[in-house]
């Protein structure tokens, strides 16, 4: 002004640059390497304000940081502070995603929204290949040391890394930060149903099958394996290539094998007590997955191709003794599990997100001791669960999508070191058919209807297990193991197929049937002794 000469004249402010970097809801970009920001708008003064504003953020509390790829070194984060100008409290979301390079400030005027836009952001920047490092998530002053998963306190919830935070929170960290190390591949749509869902037959259809052919398929490297533990349970599979792949849970770990030389494929460990159950998917591009369920009270996902952990999930407050996979066409597939805490739950496996939750009973008293799924020709899931507790065993079996319960059959009363079972199986015509063992009966129901189609007579005593197969021309095979014996029934006729005598019984006696695509049904059982199956190829023939 002193330089100054002439007349001074007030103009109105161009407020043009200012609107571009100031938004609706009040944001302010405040400084960004890569585009407008205030920081361009200040003129000489940029440096001095802005030392001032990066001074007053650093001196703030930081409420949410990721630390971003590993190699790069760089960090997400809201942090809150007071504006050096006014004391007004913002909340500022700081992207550093590579340290020397692109920068951005934009702060917010309330929490939520900046919290959303650090969500946002977190997303859009995940690389599978570069995983995120590490999260710090506020509202928990807990921190202990993880030592042997202890009880956790009522409202918190444990993070793969052994940090604690806010239960209500636990969802969305898995979201943004749980992603698994190798892309779902969706499974294939199925073709439309051609009417709608209803029963498959009016009547059962009660010829027999002309012939079946039983064939021991058992690995010659199975009953020759000395030492190895039998198996609390099995799960079969096959693979495009027309492989059968079976997995076997015991002790604090599970193995996969390969039905056709009988080799252990891979083995997965990282269960700290037992494997209580194991479930295989095959997922749209082929690959084949494997959930564990454990005494631990963890659910464990894993690449059956690489061995790799892509999942754990730690949400059930009691032992985990059940799982299954469920998978909806053009969807990634769904995981369920029953435990000791009474409820049943339905979770996404991509982000190990919660879907469904259903309650049996008070935990420790109804206890979940076995889960099964299966897709509709509607594209509903099933879900169903065999359950016991002080009044009387049951069956409960819900719709997954709309959280309806539509069936609850009651079951015999069981042995005292027995456990009740349950099986699905689907259909063409859009029906399923629904198979429990219970007590010295394995009972088969139209899971539509609630009818009760079959009843089979079993050994009551010890502990049993159930599995179903389709057959062509919407026929079912029940299998089921109980004291020595392994048996399978065709529903429709109620004919028995296979009697087969192991010569003892066991505490756990695990059963599974898989079709092999015009090659008939692979049905696996064992005992305390198998190591770590017997199995058969059954073929009808009408």
């Amino acid at each position: 002004m002193r330089r100054h000469k002439g007349r001074w004249e007030e103009t109105a402010v161009d407020a043009e640059p200012f609107r571009r970097v100031c938004g609706d809801d009040g944001s302010r970009v405040i400084y960004d390497t890569g585009g407008s920001c205030l920081y361009e708008c200040w003129g000489e003064l940029k440096d001095a304000l802005w030392d001032e504003l990066h001074s007053a953020i650093n001196a703030g509390t930081t409420l949410r940081q990721t630390e971003t790829h590993a190699l790069l070194g760089g960090s997400i984060e809201v942090a809150r502070y007071d504006d050096p100008k006014d004391g007004v409290r913002r909340f500022a979301v700081i992207e550093n995603m590579d340290p020397g390079g692109d920068y951005r400030v934009v702060d917010y005027p309330d929490e939520n929204t900046a919290v959303r836009r650090y969500v946002d952001i977190v997303r859009a920047n995940e690389d599978p290949e570069l995983p995120y490092r590490d999260t710090d998530l506020d509202g928990v002053d807990f921190e202990a040391p993880i030592e042997g998963r202890p009880e956790m306190p009522a409202g918190l919830s444990a993070l793969p890394d052994g940090s604690v935070i806010a239960s209500a929170d636990a969802d969305e960290w898995r979201y943004v930060y749980g992603r698994p190390r190798s892309e779902w591949a969706p499974t294939p749509d199925g073709p439309a149903p051609s009417g709608p869902v209803r029963a498959a037959t009016g009547k059962a259809r009660d010829w027999a099958p002309a012939r079946v052919d039983v064939r021991d398929v058992t690995p010659p490297a199975w009953p020759d394996a000395a030492g190895g533990p039998g198996p609390n349970a099995l799960a079969l599979a096959v693979l495009p290539d027309g492989r059968t792949v079976l997995a076997s849970a015991h002790d604090d770990a599970a193995r996969l094998w390969n039905l056709r030389d009988g080799a252990a494929a891979r083995t997965f460990s990282g269960h700290t007590e037992w494997v209580l159950d194991v479930a295989l998917a095959v997922t749209g591009d082929g690959t084949a997955v494997l959930a564990t369920a454990g005494k631990d009270r963890l659910v464990r996902v894993w690449s059956a191709q690489d061995g790799a952990a892509l999942q754990e999930i730690g949400d059930h407050r009691g032992a985990v003794n059940a799982v299954a996979w469920a998978c909806p066409p053009g969807q990634v597939p769904s995981l369920v599990s029953g435990s000791d805490d009474g409820t049943v739950r339905v979770w996404s496996a991509e982000y190990a997100r919660e879907r469904a939750c259903f309650t049996v009973g008070p935990p420790g008293v109804e206890i979940v001791w076995s889960v099964a799924a299966a897709v509709l020709a509607d594209g509903h899931t099933r879900v169903a669960a065999a359950s016991d507790g002080p009044v009387r065993p049951a069956v409960h079996v819900w719709d997954a999508d709309t959280g309806a319960k539509t069936h609850e059959f009651p079951l015999e009363s069981r042995a005292m070191s027995a456990t009740p079972k349950v099986a699905l199986a689907t259909l063409e015509d859009g029906s399923f058919r629904v198979a429990a063992a219970s007590g010295s009966a394995v009972h088969v129901w139209d899971g539509l209807t609630g009818e009760l189609l079959r009843t089979f007579p079993v050994d009551p005593a010890g502990s049993a297990d159930v599995a179903l197969g389709v057959l062509p021309d919407l026929r079912v095979v029940a299998a089921a193991t109980s004291g020595p014996l392994t048996l399978a029934w065709e529903v429709e006729s109620g004919t028995e197929l296979v009697r087969l005598d192991h010569g003892a019984s066991g505490l756990y006696q695990p059963v599974e049937l898989v079709a092999r695509p015009g090659d008939g049904l692979v049905l696996a059982a064992a005992r305390q002794n198998d190591h770590p199956a017997r199995a058969l190829l059954l073929n009808l023939h009408w």
